[in-house]
């Protein structure tokens, strides 16, 4: 099995509100060691001319469809999706996006803003969707902007942004949780409902300005040592641009798991199913939790995790590395049993 990490959700100079140049981005990204990056910018595809290798990196493009609210990342598509900005019916581009042959990802689902630094919330308001692949289950920007309380503890959150993430937020988690624990009915028959789960950084580079003051959120260097999705594959890269329809495989199947490897790699990290009992591995000692159908179903602290399934259900994992406390490190997706 081989791990190959990468940054989703990029914005760069094609998009309205991004500040970054391509180069500069790649540039960045194979300094800080990813396999691969999705740029999705805002109704935009315009950086397909980008898609290849470079160096270590392997450049995808997709796209943000983004009006004010219900925002989709849109994968494998051969044409930019655009809606109007107050179109409140999502079904419709999910559709679109499928009927192109593409897949997608409901972007920052439960976005809240934050009031008084002016961010406004962007959630996803529409949960009778249907036939899209997931959702992002953690967040970069969600997850640093709700610690913006005040003023003091903004400025240190700024300043140390790795420390004070929270991880995944709870209600998404629960959300992916009931998904997946309630079949749909297609043509009389009921079938797993099955959502997989991505992390997405949501990066612009931005600068705002407070007391007149600028502050860059945030630098590329900074945003892809953090939320990462790894996919794991059976095949080594080719090194060809063969190698971006085994990235489309792994998201779309859930060959993935979410990581924030800012304090340690989780590169070798391994969750599966095998002669009826269901294993977790990490790199490093954790605080392993095995989830089932939304609840704790084992917890203990070390590299590796074994346990019998107790019956049919949705078995997930995730781990916590001892840092300063506990951070919130490894997330996979869903084993259905």
């Amino acid at each position: 099995m081989f791990d190959y990490c990468g940054a989703i959700h990029i914005h760069s100079f094609y998009s309205f509100d991004g500040h970054k140049k391509m180069d500069e981005i790649i540039e960045s990204a194979d300094r800080c060691g990813l396999d691969f990056i999705v740029i999705t910018d805002h109704f935009s595809i315009e950086a397909k001319k980008y898609e290849g290798w470079y160096g270590n990196t392997l450049v995808i493009a997709a796209e943000e469809i983004s009006p004010r609210y219900n925002h989709y990342l849109a994968f494998d598509i051969k044409n930019a999706v655009v809606t109007d900005k107050q179109e409140n019916n999502p079904q419709k581009y999910i559709d679109e996006v499928n009927r192109q042959g593409g897949y997608g990802f409901i972007a920052h689902p439960d976005h809240e803003g934050n009031k008084k630094f002016d961010v406004k919330s962007y959630r996803w308001n529409d949960w009778n969707s249907k036939d899209y692949t997931g959702f992002c289950i953690w967040d970069l920007q969600t997850d640093w902007q709700e610690t913006l309380k005040n003023y003091p503890t903004a400025l240190l959150s700024y300043l140390f942004p790795a420390y004070f993430l929270k991880g995944p937020k709870k209600e998404t988690l629960k959300r992916w949780d009931a998904l997946n624990c309630s079949p749909r009915i297609y043509s009389g028959v009921s079938v797993a409902n099955k959502k997989y789960g991505v992390g997405e950084i949501d990066n612009h580079e931005s600068i705002r300005k407070y007391f007149g003051i600028k502050f860059k959120i945030f630098p590329f260097d900074f945003a892809f040592r953090t939320i990462r999705t790894h996919i794991t594959i059976d095949e080594p890269f080719s090194k060809n641009n063969s190698d971006i329809e085994k990235i489309h495989g792994a998201l779309k199947n859930g060959k993935s798991f979410v990581s924030n490897d800012y304090f340690s790699n989780a590169r070798g990290f391994q969750f599966y199913s095998e002669n009826d009992k269901i294993t977790a591995r990490t790199p490093r000692s954790a605080k392993i939790k095995i989830i089932k159908n939304g609840n704790l179903f084992a917890e203990n602290f070390s590299d590796t995790a074994i346990v019998k399934p107790d019956g049919k259900g949705v078995y997930r994992c995730e781990c916590y590395l001892k840092k300063f406390g506990f951070k919130p490190w490894i997330f996979s997706n869903p084993i259905f049993v």
